[in-house]
């Protein structure tokens, strides 16, 4: 799919993507043939930075949530990026991103906005943390 942080793909390039799609929204973040370079933590801070339920069917979001979808997107790749990553693994070793997790792996933990609990749920087999009261 196309890669949200190039200069030539702008937010109705992302509108027209979910054209005629169903399912939730989390999973068909992680797509890659949907889109490109979304992981599950991104997946998770992105949808946490815009407010809206990653358990969301697609074909119910409005014109406004997707343009805040894309920003935040943006936002959550752009703060990877500039902390180097997220150092969970060997992988990415002296990565900081994990320190500024807003979301993911905070279950239990207050939420940032509003103070209520982030959950944990499993959604399309993946491990996925939200505020069930700022995401709607």
């Amino acid at each position: 799919g196309p890669e949200p942080l190039r200069d030539d793909f702008t937010v109705d390039d992302f509108k027209a993507l979910f054209r005629k799609r169903s399912g939730r929204l989390k999973p068909l973040l992680l797509n890659q043939e949907f889109i490109a370079g979304i992981g599950n933590i991104y997946a998770d801070e992105s949808c946490f930075i815009a407010k809206i339920d990653p358990r969301r069917p697609v074909d119910t979001l409005t014109e406004a949530e997707l343009e805040r979808l894309y920003h935040a997107i943006r936002q959550a790749l752009n703060a990877g990026i500039m902390h180097k990553g997220a150092s969970l693994d060997a992988v990415y070793r002296g990565g900081e991103f994990q320190n500024h997790f807003q979301a993911y792996g905070r279950t239990g933990e207050p939420c940032l906005n509003c103070g209520a609990e982030i959950q944990r749920i499993v959604l399309g087999g993946r491990s996925t943390h939200f505020c069930s009261r700022c995401q709607t």
